[in-house]
């Protein structure tokens, strides 16, 4: 046991623990030019180089696998951390697992310890925002995942080996082809969504508003009146940078006539509901997320302080919003109750499912079920629900044509998108050390049985020998020996 006392020691001790464990295992993967001519063959391609996808590219790598990783972002620039993301602080405990899996040394704990000790992780009460971005470029390093940056996915194809994956190189411009046994999609919240913009916007110029996911610099409204709509944690985090930025105001119209109290998603989670949703059935399944819309989500406790001790700041509950226009350069809006006069708006609005935001995501609607096609709740219906993707308790999608079945298979939906059929193993820090390793052990056993007769030959005809014949002598025959 190493004393660790900085990173470079903590760094040490993974190295050990990864040797104690016998990481990375003995190579079993036929080599794929065995397999195929193609010069950009590969077994697994990630989509996605963010929190996901590199708990995902560890959890391969521990039964393995090497899998390559594909990321539209210039390297240190991956997930929301550094750009839409506003929160002060994460939400999930600072004792999260997340990406590390099994292994302690490569915590957000173990990390933080080693640079500041005992005492100021003893102080700590939630982990910042960029401190975690910090983190994850480190466990980056330490695990060096396969990673191609400004790759931008713009098409794929289904077939019956995998698929075919098209990239724009954002370096150079070109166009990359990659044929990939197994696909995983993990671009995270916004994988398969678009912000959610409300049809009384459809009239209004983008010149005084924007989606609070928007990448904006908030010093630019400094000494404004602003309108933020919506009351969830993003609708905090917005609302308080403003203030922070220098807003002369910022009046907060919530629809709800109170804010929600308990997070129940928050509550229900441990280990025996992580790991028995994905087997619930589809009325459990329904049931339980059409409650938790119902019950609605309340920002967090030091997000809504975050807010509320600026004298600047005003909350505003039971605003139906009717109409926004936008006149003589300012915002008007109009509730049931009462007429709003602001500088600029903001939309916390939050996403939804948009199948059409890419040509590859609309070629998966169509060819894939969506919860709409398998199971329908009349006592309770929910549009948003049953557009989701519904998927095999090991991510995979379902073809709509039983044909395309063992097709579709080798693509995953490993994003906020698959919350619905596997609940939060992914898009949740604390969820996706369940799910990346459930993942991963689903493709290692695929990937073995997709070439069952070559391993299965491999051990017929192995010249490993354990004995070389030289161990021992042939003996006379016992009669002989006993005259």
């Amino acid at each position: 046991m190493v004393n660790i006392r900085n990173l470079t020691d903590l760094e040490q001790q993974i190295k050990e623990d990864f040797t104690h464990l016998n990481i990375p295992k003995k190579s079993w993967m036929i080599p794929r030019n065995h397999l195929e001519n193609e010069k950009n063959h590969i077994d697994v391609a990630i989509i996605g180089a963010g929190m996901s996808g590199l708990a995902l590219s560890l959890a391969l790598y521990t039964e393995g696998i090497n899998a390559i990783v594909f990321d539209q972002c210039k390297e240190g620039e991956e997930g929301p951390w550094k750009n839409t993301a506003r929160m002060e602080t994460l939400r999930s405990p600072k004792q999260a697992i997340g990406p590390a899996l099994s292994f302690p040394s490569l915590t957000f704990q173990a990390w933080f310890k080693a640079q500041f000790g005992q005492e100021h992780w003893e102080l700590l009460d939630k982990i910042p925002r960029l401190q975690w971005h910090d983190y994850l470029q480190w466990f980056k390093k330490v695990t060096q995942p396969y990673i191609l940056y400004e790759h931008n996915l713009i098409d794929l194809n289904v077939g019956e080996k995998g698929s075919t994956l098209y990239f724009k190189n954002l370096a150079n411009g070109e166009i990359q082809t990659y044929m990939s046994s197994h696909t995983i999609l993990a671009m995270g919240i916004d994988s398969f969504s678009s912000p959610n913009i409300p049809t009384f916007m459809n009239n209004v110029s983008n010149h005084r508003w924007e989606h609070a996911y928007h990448r904006s610099n908030y010093h630019k409204f400094k000494n404004l009146d602003i309108g933020v709509i919506g009351y969830s944690a993003g609708a905090m985090d917005s609302s308080a940078t403003a203030l922070e930025c220098g807003a002369k105001s910022v009046e907060i119209l919530c629809r709800c006539k109170d804010f929600p109290r308990v997070n129940r998603g928050k509550v229900a989670f441990n280990s025996g509901y992580l790991n028995s949703y994905p087997y619930w059935s589809d009325q459990q399944k329904w049931d339980f997320n059409y409650y938790l819309k119902q019950e609605r989500t309340p920002a967090p406790h030091g997000s809504t302080l975050r807010v509320s001790h600026h004298k600047n700041a005003y909350f505003n509950f039971d605003e139906h919003v009717v109409s926004v226009k936008e006149y003589q350069n300012k915002i008007h809006i109009q509730t049931k109750k009462h007429h709003f006069i602001f500088d600029y708006l903001i939309l916390a609005t939050g996403f939804s499912l948009n199948w059409s935001k890419y040509s590859w995501l609309s070629y998966i609607r169509d060819h894939t079920k969506q919860w709409k096609d398998q199971y329908i709740s009349n006592e309770l219906p929910d549009n948003s629900l049953s557009q989701a993707p519904y998927l095999t308790t090991n991510f995979e999608f379902i073809a709509k044509s039983k044909q395309l079945d063992s097709d579709f298979s080798r693509l995953y939906c490993f994003n906020y998108s698959a919350s619905l059929s596997q609940g939060p193993l992914v898009g949740m820090i604390s969820g996706v050390e369940h799910g990346a390793p459930h993942l991963a052990k689903a493709i290692s056993h695929k990937i073995y049985l997709d070439s069952f007769d070559q391993y299965i030959n491999k051990v017929k005809h192995s010249e490993d020998f354990e004995l070389e014949g030289n161990e021992w002598e042939v003996t006379l025959p016992y009669v002989t020996r006993q005259s």
